[in-house]
């Protein structure tokens, strides 16, 4: 791989025949099957858990739930806790997807702009029936502020409109950036130091592998923290369809 962004295409890698059309499969669609398998099982593991002296996996798992949990809490109060289940598996899909794009040769499925845009656009397009649906034409309210003049009011209405429709783009690109910003430099910077090693000395390799592990460990760390950032976004739009005008 002498690009960097060699790590973001979609390959073919098998031709299919289907009544006289062929298709192909892609790493794309090889990935997703092994990370809907991994979440399969880890699905499967915690809901064993059985122990009253919790393992050091259920401790983490735990730990994790409630960390979510007490995030959509906050942010959408307590009438977001129904739609808990579903952004916590948002959250768990988009961790895994970011843990997994970190194994040698990978494919990194949250730096494909569309298939991000299309999770945020599912969840936005949900969020805005859900609003009409429990609120009626009261849901509106989320871009009229009763708290200011008439005439300014008026004037952000529109802005208030534009700002609702490019959260779809916002959220989407905010996620599909940093993860191939992040790979890219990663890439890159290891690249420099595997052909940097063996012609420097002993003691400057110490210091570049040390670097190869810093950077990784600060990809693990934005793995995590765009996870979370997805998942805080979203409890604060579904804030926005369950509490309009608060």
């Amino acid at each position: 791989m002498f690009s960097p962004l060699e790590q973001f295409h979609i390959l073919p890698v098998t031709i299919i025949k289907f009544f006289q059309q062929y298709t192909f499969d892609t790493n794309f669609d090889y990935h997703h099957i092994l990370l809907f398998v991994l979440l399969t099982i880890f699905f499967i593991k915690t809901g064993s858990f059985q122990r009253i002296i919790p393992s050091p996996f259920q401790n983490l798992v735990e730990e994790l739930h409630f960390f979510i949990l007490s995030t959509v809490h906050q942010q959408a109060t307590s009438r977001g806790i129904a739609f808990f289940p579903i952004i916590m598996f948002n959250f768990i899909y988009i961790l895994s997807a970011n843990l997994v794009s970190l194994l040698p040769f990978s494919f990194t499925l949250t730096a494909e702009f569309l298939s991000v845009l299309l999770l945020a656009l599912s969840f936005n397009v949900f969020f805005l029936f859900l609003g009409l649906r429990l609120n009626g034409f009261k849901f509106f309210y989320l871009f009229y502020r009763q708290d200011l003049e008439l005439a300014l009011r008026l004037f952000l209405v529109p802005i208030e409109v534009f700002s609702y429709c490019l959260r779809t783009i916002s959220l989407s690109i905010r996620l599909f950036a940093n993860m191939m910003a992040g790979h890219t430099l990663l890439h890159i910077i290891s690249g420099f130091i595997i052909y940097t090693l063996p012609t420097v000395p002993f003691v400057l390799d110490i210091f570049l592998i040390l670097l190869i592990v810093a950077i990784f460990m600060l990809e693990l760390m934005v793995a995590f923290l765009q996870a979370f950032i997805f998942t805080i976004l979203l409890s604060i739009y579904l804030n926005d369809a369950l509490n309009p005008h608060h």
